[in-house]
Parts: C-alpha cells; structure tokens; sequence
C-alpha cells in the first residue's frame, strides 16, 4: 500500500503523512540501513540540522549511494545573521551533495530574543531569502518550542512552514494548527511519539500489560489531525521505521473517545515519569 500524503502548505509538495527525524539516525550502528528503509518503504521527507552530528553527512552519503533523488531535504540552521544563515546553507549544500535543499529552517526561535535577532534586518531570514534568491533553497520554515513565536511566524508571511511539538502528550499546539492551515503554512510536527525516551518506557510498559498505549495509537493520534502536513518521528533503527511505516499506511482516524483514552493514557505516563 501506498504512503499516503499530504500537501505541505503553500509549497505545493506533497509530503509523505510520515516522515523521519534523522537527529539521532547517525547514532546508531544501523543507520544508513534506518535510512535506506525509510525512503525504500516510500518516505519522502527526511528532517535534519547542521547542528545534528553525522546527520546531514549520513543523509549525503544516502544521495550519492542512490545517486537519483526522490524525496525531499528539510534541514535547519541555528545561526541568528544574515551572514552566518548563508555560510550554512553553502555547508549543508556541499555535505548534502546537492545543488539546492528543498527546505531550509531558522532552528528552534523559542525566545522573544531570538524572534527579533532573526527577523531583524540582517538577521537569519535575510539571510535565507538572500539563499532563496540565488536558487540554493526552496522555501523556508522555522521551528520554535515557544506558542508565542509560532503565532508570529504563522502570522507574519514569512514562513512557508513551522515545525511544532505536537501529540497526545502535549496538545498546547493544537489551537495553532487550524489558523495555519488558514494561512497555508505547512505544519511538520515533531515528537509525535512524545519524544524525550518515552517510547521505550511505553514499549516496556506495553509489554508488561500495564498500558494500553502504543506507538501506533499515537501515531494514529496525531495523523488524525487533518491539520498536520507530516509528522516526523527520530527514528534509530529500520525495524522502528518498519514499525511506524506499517501505522502510517494502515491507521484508521480517532474518533473523539479514542483521542481523549489516548491522552489519559499519555497523561498517566507522563505524570509517572515526572
């Protein structure tokens, strides 16, 4: 069965609903095999960071071995100058092996300080627009842990894209999905599994009988939102993709009972953890 996707906001690309957080992908022994599964299992959106180590290296390898590409690059930059946004971008360009990224990111902009920095004049977004400009980057996005930052990004016109937490353990974001998909910004939401190594005291958990959620509930949760473009959860191993490939392509929307059971459930996990 085919992966479903969706149309990621005023990009016009149509996105895999599932894509892959490639941040700690180099941290495993089996990570270019985590690689090749997902894009050979049909993903077609692979997130990374210049600050991720090994991260765009391994992904660049991965183009070069497939030698034809057919799935799409978001990568980010914690720079906050014009200047420095554009000496990444060249970086990510020359590790990538590419000749244009199809996403480029202000990385986590989750203080009021850092929204200024880069939005002022000669800040970051300059510098990405001045990239944009010379044809070495698609479009750009932002990510932010901050509700206020990501009002603001959604609101300004700036942004073809935001990247937010979002899932049953923190649905803070939720109010902000509708007003962008009113403004058709795409949404990459990330952590949909929760993030922070809850999955492997879920997966303990769900052995042990003491918990009916799983990742596949959870991912089912947040593809249930019409609003998400994709969700990309950091995967380390190919059986975590083949897991969640598996979900993807055969979930079947929430109804509102089973969102809130699965919000209980992740509420009584975190509160344990916590």
């Amino acid at each position: 069965m085919a992966m479903p996707k969706r149309r990621l906001g005023r990009t016009n690309l149509m996105v895999t609903e599932l894509g892959l957080g490639a941040m700690d992908t180099p941290h495993s022994a089996e990570g270019r095999e985590t690689l090749n599964a997902a894009l050979d299992l049909g993903i077609n959106i692979i997130d990374t960071a210049r600050e991720y180590e090994g991260s765009e290296y391994l992904i660049g390898n991965v183009i070069r071995e497939r030698k034809a590409r057919d799935f799409f690059v978001a990568t980010k930059t914690f720079s906050r100058t014009r200047d420095g946004s554009q000496t990444e971008v060249d970086k990510s360009l020359k590790i990538l092996g590419v000749d244009k990224i199809d996403i480029y990111q202000l990385h986590d902009v989750s203080t009021e300080d850092a929204w200024e920095q880069v939005m002022a004049e000669g800040g970051a977004l300059e510098g990405l627009q001045i990239a944009r400009y010379r044809g070495l980057i698609d479009y750009i996005g932002i990510s932010s842990h901050s509700l206020e930052v990501l009002e603001k990004a959604i609101a300004c016109g700036e942004f073809d894209t935001v990247m937010l937490e979002y899932s049953a353990f923190y649905r803070d974001t939720e109010r902000l999905l509708p007003i962008a998909k009113e403004s058709d910004v795409g949404v990459i939401a990330m952590r949909p599994l929760g993030g922070s190594g809850r999955m492997s005291s879920i997966r303990t958990r769900v052995s042990e009988g003491d918990t009916s959620l799983t990742a596949r509930m959870l991912l089912s949760y947040v593809l249930s939102n019409p609003d998400i473009s994709t969700a990309i959860p950091g995967t380390r191993f190919p059986s975590r993709v083949r897991e969640n490939v598996e979900s993807a392509v055969s979930y079947q929307p929430l109804n509102e009972s089973e969102k809130r059971e699965c919000e209980e459930q992740a509420r009584l996990l975190y509160r344990e953890r916590v």
